[in-house]
């Protein structure tokens, strides 16, 4: 008797990314996989050249990731998807199903489909990016009709400073802004590479507000596009708001 093929999300990481790995397989459903390749990069630091060069190397990257057969592919990077030119988001996505054959995804267009899936209109952004980096995800919000009443950032220079954050101090500079995030629709905390999953069902609780991350809506885009039949629970409103579409 032939065993049923588990569900499989293949993800593509910038180079310094640990926290994909650790925050996304907690919270996957039973019988969905995910497999990892990483990116390659010029530079350290979180500026646009460096972040945008990581998409040269997608030939490469998820080219070797197709051996594992995912369902979808997500490059999963934020700012590297947001940077290349408002609008231009879905680019990348394309490209890799063009090379691979294979579904595929940008963390910066589930963030903007999982704001809209638990009616985000006006939201508090945080980030860990310098301020150049931030103020661009602000127009790029814009664009799709996403206003940022406020945000905050824990403005790092460095890739590796990211990930060291830890998911409390995010937590803390948002109770630190609690009256201007009630008052929005949502809030927002951006890029990959910083971990805070674990503790959104919590902000969600103190806050009353929806929490959408980058690390979150990717994994609910890809499991809504490969037709998971469940999604994950204590991991923010955007799941439940899935349910009740289907």
């Amino acid at each position: 008797m032939t065993a049923s093929r588990n569900l499989r999300i293949g993800i593509l990481l910038p180079p310094a990314n640990t926290a994909m790995e650790d925050e996304i397989p907690p919270f996957l459903p039973p019988d969905v996989r995910v497999s990892f390749n990483r990116l390659s990069r010029e530079g350290r630091t979180l500026s646009p050249q460096s972040l945008l060069s990581m998409a040269r190397s997608i030939g490469r990257a998820a080219g070797d990731l197709s051996w594992c057969e995912p369902d979808i592919m997500v490059y999963g990077c934020t700012s590297g998807t947001f940077l290349d030119g408002i609008g231009n988001e879905a680019a990348l996505a394309r490209q890799i199903t063009e090379q691979t054959g294979i579904s595929a995804l940008t963390t910066s267009t589930a963030v903007i489909d999982a704001l809209r899936a638990v009616g985000a209109q006006r939201v508090f952004m945080i980030t860990p990016y310098p301020d150049a980096v931030s103020l661009h995800e602000v127009e790029f919000l814009a664009h799709y009709d996403i206003e940022v009443a406020a945000w905050d950032s824990f403005r790092c220079e460095l890739s590796a400073e990211v990930p060291v954050i830890a998911a409390t101090e995010v937590t803390a500079l948002a109770l630190r802004h609690r009256e201007a995030i009630i008052g929005c629709d949502a809030l927002f905390v951006s890029c990959t590479n910083l971990k805070v999953m674990g503790e959104i069902a919590e902000m969600e609780r103190l806050l009353g507000v929806p929490v959408v991350t980058s690390n979150q809506a990717s994994l609910w885009a890809a499991l809504r596009r490969i037709g998971a039949p469940s999604m994950p629970k204590g991991c923010g409103r955007v799941f439940q708001a899935a349910l009740e579409a289907i």
